[in-house]
C-alpha cells in the first residue's frame, strides 16, 4: 500500500514523539518510513508542499539530540528531491545505532554481573568469619541493588541456609519462591531452613509447597515420610513411605520407615490385619442351637 500525505503526516508526528522521548531508533524508524512515503507516493502539489515543510521541521528538531550532534556535527538536513539518499542514510544508521546500542547493552551486564559477583564474595567473606551482621548488610544491597536478576534472592538465600543463619534466609527463599514457583534450589533450601529452625511443622507445609509447584517425586516423599516420623506421626509418615516404595521397592530409607510404623500402626505383632481374621476381640465364641 503506498503512502499518502496522511500517513507520511502521521509518521513525522510519530517521529516527533519520539525526539521527546529521546528514543533514538524509534525516531529513525519513523523518520525513514515518512522519507520513503515522500519519494516513493503519488502525493503533489499542495500536500507535498506540506509534508516537505514538516519533515524539515521534524529534522531540525532531530539534530538537536546529543548523539545526532556527535554523529554529524553539521546536522542530517532534508533536502527536497534528495529524499532517496537520505532514506538510505537512515536506515545504515538506524542499523549501526541498533548494533552499537546491543553491545553496550551486553557490556553494561557483564559490568553489572562482575559487581554483583564481587558483592556476594565479599559478604560470603564475611560469613565465613561469622561477621553476620556486615554479611546481611551486603547481602541485602545486593538484593535491592540488583533485584531485577533472575536467583538472586535465591543465591542469597542458599547462602546464608548454608552460613546456618536460617530466620535470615528464609526471607529471601521465600520471596525467590513468588518471584519463580519452579526454582528447585529455593524451594529445597527453604525445607531445610526450617528443619534447622526445628520448624517441622512449616518443613511439612514446604514440602507440600514444592510437590504443588514442581510436581510430586520420591525424594519430596521421602523428605515428608521423615519429618512426620520425627513428630510420631505414624500414619503420615507410613503413607508417604509406603508410596515411595510403590514407586521404588529398593530405596531402603523408605522400607524401614514403614517397617517402623507399621507396629505402631496396626498392633505389636506388625503388619496390616488380613482379611477375615480376628478383629482382636478375645472373647468367647457364641453358640448358636436349633
Amino acid at each position: 500500500m503506498s503512502a499518502t500525505a496522511k500517513t507520511i503526516r502521521e509518521d513525522i508526528a510519530r517521529a516527533k514523539s519520539y525526539i521527546a522521548r529521546n528514543d533514538y531508533l524509534r525516531t529513525l524508524e519513523f523518520l525513514a518510513r515518512a522519507v520513503k512515503g515522500v519519494a516513493a507516493s503519488q502525493v503533489f502539489g499542495r500536500e507535498k508542499f506540506e509534508v516537505q515543510a514538516l519533515l524539515e521541521e521534524v529534522f531540525k528538531d532531530f539534530n538537536e539530540l546529543a548523539m545526532i550532534q556527535r554523529l554529524f556535527p553539521k546536522g542530517l538536513n532534508y533536502q527536497r528531491g534528495k529524499e532517496a539518499a537520505l532514506y538510505k542514510t537512515l536506515v545504515r544508521l538506524a542499523a549501526k545505532l541498533k548494533d552499537a546500542m546491543e553491545k553496550a547493552k551486553v557490556a553494561k551486564q557483564r559490568e553489572r554481573y562482575a559487581e554483583l559477583d564481587t558483592m556476594l564474595l565479599e559478604a560470603q567473606k564475611h560469613l565465613e568469619k561469622q561477621e553476620h551482621l556486615e554479611a546481611r548488610k551486603l547481602f541485602r544491597k545486593a538484593s535491592d541493588t540488583f533485584s531485577d536478576i533472575p536467583g538472586i534472592n535465591s543465591d542469597i538465600g542458599t547462602r546464608l541456609m548454608m552460613g546456618g543463619l536460617f530466620q535470615e534466609a528464609a526471607e529471601y527463599l521465600k520471596r525467590a519462591i513468588e518471584q519463580n514457583g519452579s526454582d528447585n534450589r529455593a524451594h529445597g533450601s527453604l525445607i531445610m531452613c526450617y528443619e534447622g529452625l526445628g520448624e517441622a511443622s512449616k518443613a511439612i507445609d514446604a514440602v507440600k509447597e514444592a510437590m504443588r509447584r514442581l510436581g510430586i517425586n520420591e525424594s519430596l516423599e521421602m523428605k515428608l515420610a521423615k519429618l512426620h516420623l520425627g513428630r510420631r506421626e505414624w500414619g503420615e509418615a507410613h503413607k508417604y513411605a509406603s508410596s515411595v516404595m510403590d514407586k521404588n521397592p529398593l530405596n531402603m530409607e523408605a522400607e524401614k520407615i514403614v517397617k517402623k510404623t507399621e507396629p505402631k500402626i496396626y498392633g505389636h505383632s506388625g503388619g496390616k490385619p488380613k482379611p477375615g481374621g480376628s478383629g482382636g476381640g478375645g472373647g468367647k465364641a457364641i453358640k448358636l442351637d436349633f
